[in-house]
């Protein structure tokens, strides 16, 4: 056994010896290491022959093969017998038999193929290798799909066949000469020339896969986006579109990041019904970083009309009936925070005028949070400005100052105290607002007036702890007893950020149930509730939170219907429920405090499945209630339905309703989806009921693919 590594040994040193010094005499090629079981030379013939498992290494490529020889006067590398040149960047050719010069840079290739650094494929009848970076195969396939395991001879999911396909390193490109795009083993596409960027590229310029759909409104649809490269931190997408009902239509993108942050701008035009009515948005997102603790930005987004975004279907387009544009400025350092905003809004409701809807600039606002002192005992410093500009109706400014002090304490029992007291000033400007006790009334019609209000609170929590080897049990009665003035909500006190008031338990132990600063939560109160919970040593848990809110006396503080309005309020309680990853329920309720404890809102949602396989459905119910603006009644159920069929094949069904009088569908959504390595698509079939100005019931039909290294 020693004499044959000596023998193998000898071999290979004799290999290196022989191979550097013909490459240097040959043209300076960087030196070669060679292995092999046996190394042979012939000196008058000048040839170095090498046998079994053979390895050549030259210039960050490497040859394997059954055997080589290497011509010294023709500088020729001939190798064959399971044949395989590896490139630095991740390139494998294969072959029976290659011929190779110039330091492997150039060749011949027999019974070719070729595996890129994706794993996508190429194979061919002949190739050859031009200037160590470009590969030319001769009546070829290429493909990113891998081969059944069952039968290899079948037919890829896509391939492109060529009569000519050629990958250039340095370009970072492959080209088709007289090529056909089969799918299934079918031809479906034949170009003439046809490129793409190799697996190396991140990014570059290009078509993306069209989308194509069909509806009543646009009629045959057709997108086809391209990609456009401007710099290494930004680019650009545009997408053409026509339809054969309302014509063309365009939409845009641009991406841009910078060292301290990033940009994005998008917009979209058309000449509906090509009459010269032009519709179209605007929206763009800026995040920048001044430094560790300051950051600012905007976001704008701006319609033509208020059915655009809903019509043409614009990504990411809000829920809501107003579209927010915000420029901002925030900074944070240890438990301190300032904003200063600006906010304006575009109404998307016929039934508002749009002279009513305000300007907010500027909105400003400081927090901050002290360390606590020897006892515990924290306070904190809160304060607000507001400005608001009307073409119609009132402007307002505002300016609001909170000094708080809170002081936890933790007895013996393990009960837990928490003792609050806070100190509240406002100040109003506001014009065209009516004269009320303590508004100063100045010639133009306007009135100063202002507001001090103290509050002093006791938050008391006895959490009761069981453990079991299972479980963990919690039961955590929870009272807090307020007491601050009645009033404070004067009618020269224009109500701006308090419209949108909800009761439920999120704000049950709240100082101040209403949202923003206008209205306040006046008079003594009583608010109880009790916590319960079961945790499982497996990760799942079941919790529930119920209370109900006692006033010393009603007064007209909140509007009927609101859960507040009689001195008991309504109850309110979650529920939820995880008893695994995966199952989720929450269920949230206000039942008002009557004897038939009559259901005044009720959500609940459940998801039940994986990331893959799942049944999600949500339930809603409002009680008509005049806070809301008389819509009446309100009940909707949702729910999502999505099935991996098989390895590849995935299904998904939506389907919203609402179940009030006069009510119906509202959404109907199926799709089918396949994916794998190789390729992606999905059709999908889509029912909307809505009917609002021009935007009528519609069925879509459409379809979106993409094909792995096209993209």
């Amino acid at each position: 056994m020693t004499g044959i590594y000596s023998h193998l040994s000898r071999a290979i040193l004799a290999g290196l010896l022989l191979l550097a010094s013909a490459s240097a005499r040959a043209q300076a090629d960087p030196p070669v290491l060679v292995t092999a079981d046996t190394l042979k030379y012939d000196q008058s013939l000048g040839i170095v022959t090498a046998e079994g498992k053979v390895e050549l290494v030259q210039g960050g490529r490497t040859l394997l093969a059954d055997m080589v020889s290497y011509s010294e006067r023709d500088d020729k590398v001939t190798a064959s017998g399971n044949v395989s040149l590896m490139e630095a960047n991740g390139t494998v050719l294969f072959a029976d038999y290659m011929e190779l010069f110039a330091g492997m840079r150039n060749g011949f290739i027999r019974d070719a193929a070729m595996l890129l650094s994706d794993n996508s494929r190429g194979a061919a009848v002949s190739g050859e290798r031009r200037d160590g970076n470009r590969t030319i195969l001769r009546k070829a396939v290429y493909t990113t799909c891998s081969l059944c395991e069952q039968d290899r001879t079948r037919a890829p999911l896509w391939q492109m066949k060529g009569e000519r396909i050629e990958h250039d390193e340095t370009a970072q490109e492959i080209t088709y000469r007289n090529a056909v795009l089969e799918m299934f083993g079918i031809p479906v596409l034949y170009t003439p020339y046809f490129s793409h960027p190799d697996p190396t590229v991140n990014r570059r310029s290009g078509i993306l896969p069209p989308s194509y759909s069909s509806n009543g409104f646009f009629g045959q649809r057709i997108q086809l986006p391209y990609y456009f490269v401007i710099d290494d931190t930004s680019d650009m997408t545009i997408t053409p579109q026509y339809a054969t009902k309302q014509g063309g239509h365009l939409t845009g993108e641009y991406r841009k990041r910078t060292a301290t942050g990033e940009m994005n701008f998008d917009g979209s035009i058309t000449d509906e019904d090509s009459s010269g009515d032009i519709r179209g948005h605007f929206r763009s997102n800026m995040a920048f970083r001044a430094s560790d603790d300051v950051t600012w930005g905007a976001n704008i987004l701006r319609s033509s009309d208020d059915t655009y975004l809903s019509r043409y279907s614009v990504a990411n387009q809000p829920s809501s009936n107003t579209l927010t544009s915000r420029v901002y400025a925030e900074a944070i350092n240890n438990r301190h925070f300032a904003s200063i905003n600006g906010f304006s809004f575009q109404n998307l409701r016929s039934t508002v005028r749009n002279g009513s809807v305000p300007i907010v600039a500027p909105l400003m606002d400081y927090s901050a949070i002290f360390e606590p002192g020897d006892r515990g005992g924290r306070w904190a410093v809160d304060a607000n400005m507001v400005s608001l500009q009307r073409n119609e109706g009132n402007d307002t400014r505002r300016l609001s100052t909170t000094v708080s002090w809170s002081q936890p304490y933790f007895a013996p029992s393990g009960e837990v105290f928490t003792a609050t007291a806070m100190l509240r000033g406002d100040g109003y400007w506001a014009n065209n607002a009516n004269e009320a006790l303590g508004a100063t009334i100045d010639s133009d019609g306007s009135n100063v007036t202002g507001r001090v209000i103290p509050a002093v609170a006791l938050d008391w929590r006895y959490p009761l702890v069981r453990d079991t080897q299972t479980t963990r049990q919690l039961i955590e009665p929870i009272v807090m007893g307020v007491i601050t003035p009645y009033g404070g909500n004067r009618s020269s006190i224009p109500n701006e950020d308090s419209l949108s008031f909800e009761f439920d338990e999120t704000n049950l132990f709240s100082l101040n149930r209403f949202p923003g600063y206008d209205r306040w939560d006046g008079g003594p109160k009583l608010n109880y509730g009790v916590r319960t919970a079961l945790y499982g040593n497996n990760g799942g848990y079941i919790e529930l939170l119920a209370g109900q809110s006692l006033r010393a006396k009603t007064d007209d503080t909140f509007a009927a219907s609101s859960g507040l309005d009689d001195q008991l309020s309504d109850y309110v309680a979650r529920l939820t429920v995880s008893p695994g990853r995966y199952i989720s329920i929450v269920d949230r309720v206000r039942l008002a405090q009557n004897s038939d404890l009559t259901v005044q809102r009720h959500e609940i949602g459940t998801t039940l499945g994986t990331s893959t396989n799942y049944v999600s459905l949500s339930y809603a119910k409002l009680a008509d209630s005049n806070f809301l603006k008389d819509t009446g009644e309100q009940e909707a159920v949702s729910g999502t339905l999505r099935a991996q069929l098989t390895k590849y094949w995935a299904a998904e069904f939506r389907h919203t309703r609402d179940l009030g009088e006069g009510g119906g569908a509202l959404l109907n959504f199926g799709g089918l989806r396949y994916t794998d390595e190789c390729f992606d698509i999905i059709l999908f079939a889509e029912r909307t009921f809505t009917v609002n100005r021009d935007i009528q019931p519609t069925t879509t039909i459409g379809v979106r693919f993409r094909i792995a290294t096209f993209n």
